[in-house]
């Protein structure tokens, strides 16, 4: 496998548009947005657009890390994000959204 490098904080364009994959290589979707931690400034969530007339899913930053070939890979099943609790238009995480996503991503 090629270099791994983590995601780590910085300019949110410098992830926008790039292609999600599971470990497994099935292409899940392309970053839209990332959603920061208010208080350490550190990414915290990935929001992944998997297609045309699919809602973005909310994907933890934990784990992910982007490929020589600029893909970033995340520590879930393309499945898992497709049955994902679903972002909001605006991306805003509340806090109970936020336990809702850690419940299920048990992270």
């Amino acid at each position: 496998m090629s270099d791994q490098s983590s995601v780590t904080p910085g300019e949110p364009m410098r992830y926008m548009g790039l292609p999600v994959q599971d470990e497994h290589g099935a292409v899940i979707g392309s970053i839209s947005d990332v959603v920061y931690d208010e208080t350490t400034q550190q990414p915290e969530w990935l929001v992944v657009n998997p297609g045309t007339l699919r809602a973005d899913h909310f994907v933890p930053v934990e784990g992910a890390y982007t490929t020589e070939e600029g893909n970033v890979v995340v520590a879930y099943t393309k499945q898992m994000v497709k049955e994902a609790p679903k972002a909001t238009g605006d991306h805003v995480i509340t806090h109970d959204v936020e336990a809702e996503l850690r419940e299920y991503y048990m992270v």
